[in-house]
């Protein structure tokens, strides 16, 4: 799991229980752990298979809180600028470990207002607040339809 801040140990483990029962909603075709790697820019890689056969791979990265979730979240512009530059849609998954919600927005559509406080912060180490939404069924199914629309 990877985090803006140190989190303690049952809260990581609780995201990382939170976050497999997300996946399991979205139903992928297959996915790879790949938060144990001690280097690793992502917590999953996803992949997909769209109805003519051909494959769709997302990465997802996985922020478990205590904290209340109000629509927003912060992200370091360090992070958020390296996320951003990936060649491959990445899916920020943050999950509210008290209430057992879920909170998701791609990265990629950061918008306008939250690029131009990225552009005039002076240090990588400032955060900036990403809006979220709300992962009902409902939204987490017109989610997998995003996903199998990538091209």
């Amino acid at each position: 799991m990877t985090t803006t801040t140190e989190v303690p140990w049952y809260v990581t483990k609780r995201g990382e229980l939170l976050a497999k029962q997300f996946l399991f909603e979205l139903d992928p075709n297959d996915l790879v752990y790949t938060g144990d790697h001690p280097e690793h820019f992502f917590d999953y890689m996803i992949l997909y298979l769209k109805s003519d056969g051909s494959p769709v791979t997302i990465a997802m990265t996985v922020k478990p809180t205590e904290e209340e979730i109000k629509g927003v979240y912060p992200v370091k512009v360090s992070e958020l600028n390296r996320l951003k530059n990936a060649n491959i849609p990445v899916l920020m998954l943050v999950i509210d470990v008290k209430q057992n919600h879920y909170f998701f927005n791609w990265v990629q559509e950061v918008t306008q207002s939250e690029e131009l406080a990225i552009a005039n912060s002076d240090e990588l180490d400032q955060s900036i607040l990403i809006p979220l939404r709300h992962g009902t069924t409902e939204e987490i199914q017109k989610l997998k339809q995003e996903i199998l629309a990538i091209n």
